[in-house]
């Protein structure tokens, strides 16, 4: 009888086993590690029995989902003995969930791992901008999506668009759409961010249920609408996106449908406020005429007169009131100056001299201040009452008739007889006038044209 080392029968062993070749085997994961290494340990079992399973990471890290226990899976590889421990194992090739697709798994784990998270939270969601005038664009400049998205657009002739091409599907899209959603949150230049893509399988579509575009998605300073699909399609980026749309048409529909209510508002506000003018204008209006005919406007230009005279007064005498006002100071300063400059040196005269020449120079500044600011006042006032001069009225062609004599104004054509001699002041000169007739019509007021005659009127 021959004696085997136990390396010899564990590679004899290992010979026999090499015959099964490739088995496929159904189980329920349990004990799933990860190593150091990457490599995948785990134990598939049924009811009646248990087999370990390695998995090496060159194969384990092309799945698309995580290894969990209670995943129910079928599984390709081959046996062996492992020397080292003297164990069976299966050296798994190929891993597929049993009942559900391998993307559909994934989707699913990816989904709840997010939600966990909080990056599904409604309130970490931002709205759209009240007025979104500059629009970053994240697609494939080929595909139908981007003519839609385009076409909606165009209805609005002042958004501005920047395209960020990419692809949007196969291997390597996730990368260049998460790196466009960062450049443009970068960039500052969007206001909102449409990510859109046309239907497709869920494949196709797989894109934008990576990880990575779900996380720049998240991260972007900037509110991002997700338009992917059709209305049935879902995708991770949906779910984190700021605004969620069914299709890329929708949601640039979105958009300009936001401009559209801004631009209602503009002009109902518009409208508010010439109707509130118009009311305005018509009351100041009413207030006028019946001002016009009032007895105190007859004291109008003599109320003037008095305050020209004051004003007058007041621009002869402010030169003579500030120099007063200076000498005043200088007086104050030259006393304080006197006194702080006769103090012993032992009590800090030199400092004392500092401070001040300090406060004589600020002094100074407040004095030129208040020059400035009592001119400014005159200068104020002076306009005011030139726009209250009844001059101004008659520069406008206005009148004042007094009886040749008399400085009280006519204020009816009744009051004087005709053969009468008056008096016209102009805004340049007088009139002397004989008074030949009247002309029939009503007192006209400031808002009617005075250079208008009444052509039925009697001489």
């Amino acid at each position: 009888m021959r004696v085997f080392q136990v390396s010899e029968l564990v590679e004899a062993i290992n010979a026999q086993l090499a015959a099964f070749g490739e088995v496929w085997v159904r189980g329920e994961l349990s004990g799933v590690k990860v190593a150091a290494s990457g490599h995948r340990y785990f134990t598939l079992k049924d009811p009646q029995g248990q087999l370990a399973c390695v998995m090496w990471a060159s194969q384990a890290d092309r799945l698309r989902f995580k290894l969990a226990d209670g995943l129910a899976v079928l599984v390709r590889g081959v046996l062996e003995v492992y020397p080292q421990r003297g164990s069976l194992q299966l050296l798994v090739q190929e891993l597929v969930p049993e009942g559900v697709g391998e993307l559909q798994l994934a989707f699913e784990q990816l989904k709840a791992k997010l939600s966990a998270e909080g990056l599904f939270a409604p309130e970490r969601k931002r709205p759209m901008p009240a007025l979104p005038q500059r629009l970053g664009l994240v697609t494939s400049p080929k595909g139908a999506a981007v003519r839609d998205v385009l076409k909606v657009l165009s209805r609005w002739p002042h958004l501005q668009v920047l395209l960020y091409p990419v692809r949007v599907q196969g291997k390597g899209a996730e990368g260049e759409i998460a790196r466009a959603l960062r450049y443009l949150g970068k960039l500052g230049f969007c206001d909102v961010i449409l990510l859109v893509r046309g239907g497709g399988s869920l494949e196709d579509l797989w894109a934008f249920n990576e990880e990575v575009v779900a996380r720049a998605i998240a991260a972007s300073p900037i509110p991002v609408i997700s338009g992917v699909g059709h209305e049935v399609d879902f995708t991770i980026a949906d779910f984190v996106a700021d605004i969620r749309a069914a299709t890329p048409t929708q949601a640039a529909e979105l958009v300009v449908a936001q401009l559209e209510r801004q631009a209602r508002r503009v002009e109902d506000g518009f409208a508010a406020l010439q109707r509130a003018w118009q009311r305005r204008f018509a009351s100041v209006a009413n207030r006028l005429a019946l001002a016009s005919g009032a007895r105190g406007l007859a004291v109008f230009p003599a109320r003037l007169q008095h305050l020209a005279t004051r004003l007058d007064s007041w621009r002869a005498s402010l030169p003579r009131l500030l120099r007063n006002l200076v000498h005043l100071r200088h007086r104050r300063f030259a006393t304080a100056q006197a006194h702080l400059l006769g103090w012993p040196v032992r009590f800090g005269a030199a400092k004392q001299r500092q401070v001040l020449a300090s406060h004589m120079a600020m002094a100074r500044e407040r004095l030129k201040a208040l020059l400035l600011r009592r001119s400014l006042e005159v200068a104020a006032k002076a306009r005011a009452l030139q726009a209250l001069s009844p001059l101004a009225v008659l520069r406008r062609g206005y009148s004042i008739t007094t009886r040749e004599g008399d400085q009280t104004p006519l204020r009816s054509a009744s009051e004087v007889t005709v053969g009468e001699r008056v008096v016209v002041r102009l805004a340049e000169g007088r009139l002397r006038t004989l008074v030949v007739g009247h002309l029939a019509g009503s007192q006209a007021t400031l808002f009617e044209d005075p250079g208008r005659g009444d052509e039925q009127g009697e001489l």
